[in-house]
């Protein structure tokens, strides 16, 4: 990992506090001493995300994933740790310079940079293209036909390419970049004779972000005849689709302030719907959503609206992804708009006020909506096509959790195809009966834990003590407990930290412990270990280390013994197994002290 010294990411760590971190993300309420919220890690219905203000960590309690601001940064922003620490560096005003790191590293690090640049440049180049050549003023007007202003144009870094086949390679030539890195990134192609060129040409630029606001790639148009008509970057190390949503930067605050967030379908529907005011806009890369791309709204919205084409089926398959948020508490709705009719047009055409009123606000829930496209397929007013719609639609109902909203739709149903609510919900419950087989075999699967020896359920319980009253480190000491006394692994390492600290007058501090570890797996032991699920009170809290401190001499006590029994099958020498023979005594002597004592008897 790239080094980044210890003070520096101490200085970065204590300009912020981890609540306001990631409240900038996600909506947290108080609840006691800490704060909760819906994690945006995982799918769940009621809030097990935790934030502790005393500890400066967070935890969720769902999916187990925890760790201090820094390991937040990391998986939302999906970077390594020394780019958590600068994003944050940078808002802080912290310069963090250069540091050495392995060959490697400084070459993925040299190759990211590098193609940011290219990028830049390329942006540039496809804007001078578009306004300051003929061919581009041709463009413009396209665009102020499509109901583009300036403005928006401007906003949204929109360009064009032109129909040169080098024009932006030899642009790239110019300033000395790696033509086989601009290939990598998408820039360029290269024909079979190894010539290079434009791998846009004559299309309408469009630029995009990732979350920070960043280019990583662009989308082409093409506005004549030709295929395909949209063409995207390929993926490449600052670009991948599953994980982007576009103009989600720019749409962030207004999700934040609007509590939802639209989805369309096209680069255009999300400019002219900001344009037009409804800047809760964003668009997938494609129709199926990705769990990645729900993790940038999840937290950070009450509700969800898809706004798809009038005439696609583009909006069945981001049904699929939007179902992982209907499950967790969140509201889905999908927007009707006229047939032949797409959200650019109509905005363009009614603005915002009618678009809002008419669109909108009719929007179906995502229940009635599936079941809407489901009965248009079949006549009711025959027998086989109402068989055939309660067929599909009874699969629909089946996977709504609630019950009361299950038995509203079933009345419903009811009545559209003249059968008894009775008969209905026999075949229904028959239907879900059908279900739990598959769910309860996952959940058992899930359920399957490591096992552990019974040391290091000990181990786990001393640090947890550690983490919760530091002061017990010197107790530890002058009971001759050290590192190698903790089983070889997680709970060794995580204790050599501790002692270190210790041992240097460094404050044990659960945010800063976790800046030692890269490790997530290592990350979220230290907060279960530090956040347990039942919160004790002083005293007992003692009584767990005296059971602990106790047990785990006695178990190293136990295991050097067995290893010196062990051993003396292969000793030879009388003076040498007169040693172990009196090792092996000693220790068994002090460990029934330490019982006759009656020390740790609850453990």
């Amino acid at each position: 990992m790239a080094y980044i010294p210890d003070e520096v990411i101490e200085e970065v760590r204590s300009r912020f506090d981890i609540v306001e971190v990631v409240s900038s993300y996600i909506d947290l309420k108080k609840a006691g001493k800490n704060f909760v919220g819906f994690c945006p890690f995982h799918s769940e219905k009621t809030p097990s995300f935790t934030v502790s203000p005393e500890k400066q960590i967070f935890h969720c309690f769902g999916c187990q994933t925890g760790g201090n601001l820094f390991t937040f940064i990391m998986q939302m922003e999906d970077c390594s740790f020394p780019d958590a620490v600068r994003l944050l560096a940078q808002k802080s005003g912290i310069t963090v310079d250069p540091v050495p790191s392995t060959p490697a590293e400084k070459r993925e690090a040299q190759t990211r940079e590098t193609l940011r640049e290219m990028y830049s440049l390329a942006q540039k180049y496809f804007q001078a293209v578009l306004w300051r050549t003929p061919g581009g003023k041709e463009v413009l007007e396209y665009l102020y036909k499509r109901g583009l202003t300036k403005q928006a144009i401007m906003d949204f870094q929109l360009g064009y390419t032109g129909n040169s086949r080098e024009g932006l390679t030899g642009e790239l030539q110019k300033k000395g970049f790696d033509l086989e890195l601009a290939l990598k990134g998408g820039l360029v192609g290269k024909s079979s004779p190894g010539r290079y060129y434009d791998y846009f040409r004559e299309r309408l630029i469009f630029p995009i972000w990732d979350s920070q606001g960043r280019i990583a790639a662009f989308g082409g148009r093409v506005l004549g005849q030709g295929e395909p008509k949209y063409l995207n970057s390929p993926e490449s190390p600052l670009f991948n689709k599953s994980r982007t949503l576009y103009a989600f930067h720019l749409a962030l605050p207004h999700i934040r302030r609007e509590k939802k967030a639209l989805l369309v379908e096209g680069y255009m529907d999300v400019i002219l719907l900001h344009q037009h005011g409804i800047k809760e806009t964003v668009a997938p890369m494609g129709t199926a959503l990705t769990e990645k791309q729900l993790s940038l709204l999840r937290g950070r919205l009450s509700k969800v609206i898809l706004v798809f084409d009038a005439d696609t089926g583009g909006e069945m398959a981001a049904l699929r992804g939007l179902e992982l948020l209907k499950n967790e508490g969140c509201q889905v709705e999908v927007a009707q708009l006229p047939q032949g009719r797409d959200p650019a047009d109509f905005v363009k055409e009614h603005g915002e006020k009618i678009f809002r009123q008419d669109i909108l606000q009719q929007a179906r829930s995502l229940v009635d909506y599936r079941l809407y496209t489901i009965k248009k397929r079949h006549d009711l007013a025959k027998e086989e096509g109402r068989v055939n719609y309660w067929k599909e639609a009874r699969k629909v109902l089946g996977e709504i959790q609630e019950a009361l909203e299950r038995e509203e739709y079933l009345k419903k149903i009811a009545v559209e195809i003249d059968v008894s609510l009775e008969v209905l919900r026999g075949d229904l419950e028959n239907i879900i009966r059908s279900f739990p087989a598959a769910e309860k075999k996952a959940t058992v699967k899930e359920a399957a834990r490591k096992s552990v020896s019974l040391k290091e359920l000990v181990e786990r319980e001393l640090l947890s003590c550690i983490f919760q009253y530091p002061r017990y480190m010197r107790e530890l000491r002058e009971l001759n407990i050290n590192p190698d006394s903790f089983t070889e692994g997680p709970y060794r390492e995580i204790a050599g930290i501790l002692f270190e600290l210790d041992q240097q007058g460094k404050e044990i501090n659960t945010a800063a412990l976790l800046s030692y570890f890269s490790d997530q797996e290592m990350h979220k032991l230290i907060i279960k270990m530090a956040l347990p699920d039942n919160q004790n009170d002083d005293s007992k809290v003692e009584k767990i280390f005296r059971d602990c401190t106790r047990k785990i001499r006695t178990l190293c006590w136990a295991d050097e013994r067995e290893r010196l029994i062990k051993s003396l099958q292969n000793t030879v020498s009388r003076e040498e197994i007169s040693t172990k023979l009196q090792r092996i005594r000693d220790l068994k002597k002090w460990e029934e002290e330490l019982y006759r004592s009656g020390e740790g008897e609850g453990f």
